[in-house]
């Protein structure tokens, strides 16, 4: 997560005087993290803000990781990943292939927690955005939008999400490698209750309207 997004997470259950520099101490001693850590480079041309909908879940941006050398105990060699452009609130399912059937099936068991979205924004391209349409319709008897580059939105929303669920399935998983399927709950709850650079407050918070209450809620009151 960095100094940075650790310390608000701390901040939202404790405080003691000293705390970004214990905590930034704490981040720059862990080896795993230093050697994981990403080199930001600027941008060339300036980065145009995505709009965000008027609603959680109304249009969603999505992306596939892999393939994960190694795969999972199960199979699995593929990540999709899911992002809400009003929450910023991540989803992440462990997939065995990329066929349209797989995904569907992925999406689906998202979709029916949170409602069928109007627009899935994907640079995946045209070819599989109409197979997924055509899965979804054969499943459903509708579909959302899949939409294409071509989208005024950039997708450069869930791939932040990427690189950030891949640095934490790294520093998460480590003596069992191909257990990193039954970790991806545990990260995304991580991520899902800090506060986001651009919202200012978590996605948890976003779409409940409330604080969320993890493991370190829980040790300040008892």
């Amino acid at each position: 997560m960095g100094p940075k997004k650790t310390i608000e997470r701390i901040k939202y259950s404790f405080f003691w005087e000293g705390l970004r520099a214990d905590v930034k101490k704490f981040c720059e001693s862990c080896k795993e993290c230093q050697l994981t850590r990403s080199v930001r480079i600027k941008d060339r041309s300036p980065i145009t803000p995505v709009a965000r909908p008027e609603l959680p879940f109304q249009v969603v941006n999505m992306d596939l990781i892999g393939p994960i050398d190694p795969p999972s105990s199960k199979g699995h060699k593929y990540i999709l990943c899911l992002v809400d452009q009003h929450t910023r609130w991540g989803e992440a399912v462990p997939l065995t292939s990329l066929s349209s059937k797989v995904t569907c099936e992925a999406l689906l068991s998202i979709f029916s927690r949170t409602g069928i979205p109007n627009v899935v924004a994907s640079d995946n391209g045209t070819n599989f955005a109409a197979e997924l349409t055509k899965e979804f319709k054969k499943r459903i008897g509708s579909s959302p939008r899949f939409s294409t580059p071509g989208y005024p939105q950039s997708n450069g929303l869930v791939e932040r999400f990427n690189r950030t669920l891949k640095n934490m399935l790294h520093n998460v998983v480590r003596d069992e490698s191909r257990g990193w399927h039954l970790q991806i709950p545990y990260v995304l709850w991580a991520y899902r209750e800090i506060p986001h650079s651009t919202t200012g407050v978590s996605p948890f918070q976003l779409l409940y309207g409330r604080q969320p209450q993890g493991p370190l809620s829980i040790l300040k009151s008892t």
